[in-house]
């Protein structure tokens, strides 16, 4: 499900370099946004690695980000790119969160 979300934020954003101004894109981004915030809230890590436990914590705040970016997309009273910051934001913090996931997991799996 992470991975639909992320690809639908990926295509919604991307859409726009492109020149395809469709009216509808802001709503099918916060769509992804919110199912990447329901996947990342479902998410436990029942385990005692400190250092997992925050990257799942960053995971969910990466989605909190995705979710304000799609607020400030949608919202009528903010002006033009103020939800770039966020979505970049939200991104880094994924991506990072990710691979650092990678590293600790392989790490933990051998000291077992």
């Amino acid at each position: 499900m992470l991975t639909v979300a992320l690809l639908i934020l990926l295509v919604t954003a991307v859409l726009p370099l492109f020149n395809v101004h469709w009216e509808y894109t802001k709503y099918i981004f916060a769509f992804g946004a919110v199912l990447a915030l329901a996947e990342r809230l479902t998410e436990r890590y029942n385990g005692d690695n400190v250092r997992i436990k925050r990257l799942y914590r960053m995971g969910k705040i990466s989605a909190l980000f995705f979710c304000v970016a799609a607020f400030f997309l949608i919202y009528p009273g903010v002006s033009g790119q103020n939800w770039l910051p966020f979505l970049m934001a939200g991104a880094v913090l994924h991506l990072y969160a990710t691979f650092a996931y990678e590293h600790e997991s392989k790490h933990e799996s051998k000291k077992d």
